[in-house]
């Protein structure tokens, strides 16, 4: 079978794929994107700041995984509206097919409740936007066009550090609980977590963190959360230079509620 015949069968099963999406909703089929587009919360961490942001893709698959979703942005005080108004094109095409995409950046956002729009174009959505010291929500009743991947979203709290140590001996879990005792040592606190996702991380209903093993490139995975009030430098020091110490048989990753990220292999 040739390559050709075979590029030719892609392209129309996207175009198969794509369609279906439309013809099951007539709204859809008339508007300027017509294409459900789903919309996940994400907090970005920084040092001094935080930034409120919804990474936004199709439903809709296209050829060219890097085609943007169009959009505006009106910020007010009290007041967000943002409006997907359709699909952009891009000198280069990344082949793979995939969703056309985009991040609509807030800022800073202090607590408290927002008037927000998230518009599919035509498509108007007029919900309520909600954040506290624990937890950002999106309160929306009947949607058109969008879906939220998930109205509540957690809220990193201050002074917390979370990371993963992978392993590919079983024995090497002796090492695993040697170094975590240093950082309780050290002032660590391994305490229950609310439940909840984080995007960062998801705690589960016994408030521990949730261990994802696959697709780590590790036979065994540890994952942690802490809380710790101590010097950070110091802390840092730990996890970065005495930590290299376990580097033949541990990989430990540490990211913190600044949205930095430590580990023991780096120079």
């Amino acid at each position: 079978m040739s390559n050709g015949y075979m590029k030719r069968l892609l392209i129309l099963s996207i175009l198969t794929l794509s369609l279906s999406c439309s013809d099951n909703d007539p709204e859809l089929s008339k508007n300027p994107i017509d294409s459900q587009i789903l919309i996940e919360t994400r907090e970005l961490l920084d040092r001094e700041s935080r930034s409120l942001t919804f990474y936004c893709k199709t439903e809709k698959i296209y050829p060219c995984i890097n085609f943007p979703i169009l959009t505006e942005k009106e910020v007010n005080e009290n007041s967000f509206e943002v409006t997907f108004t359709g699909i952009g094109e891009t000198m280069i095409c990344f082949t793979a097919p995939g969703p056309a995409s985009t991040t609509v950046d807030l800022q800073t956002v202090q607590n408290g409740d927002y008037q927000i729009e998230l518009n599919n174009a035509n498509l108007k959505n007029k919900g309520t936007l909600r954040l506290s010291e624990t937890e950002i929500e999106l309160i929306f009743g009947q949607l058109n066009g969008i879906e939220i991947i998930r109205p509540t979203t957690k809220r990193v709290p201050q002074k917390t550090y979370w990371g993963t140590i992978g392993y590919h001996t079983s024995s090497s879990v002796t090492l695993v609980n040697e170094f975590l005792q240093k950082l309780r040592d050290k002032g660590a606190g391994f305490n229950k977590q609310t439940p909840g996702h984080y995007f960062y991380y998801e705690i589960d209903q016994n408030g521990d963190i949730i261990t994802n093993t696959e697709n780590s490139g590790y036979y065994f995975v540890k994952a942690f959360i802490f809380q710790f009030d101590g010097n950070e430098s110091e802390l840092k020091d730990h996890i970065s230079i005495d930590g290299k110490t376990y580097k033949a048989d541990l990989s430990i990753n540490v990211e913190t509620f600044r949205g930095e990220r430590i580990n023991n292999w780096s120079n």
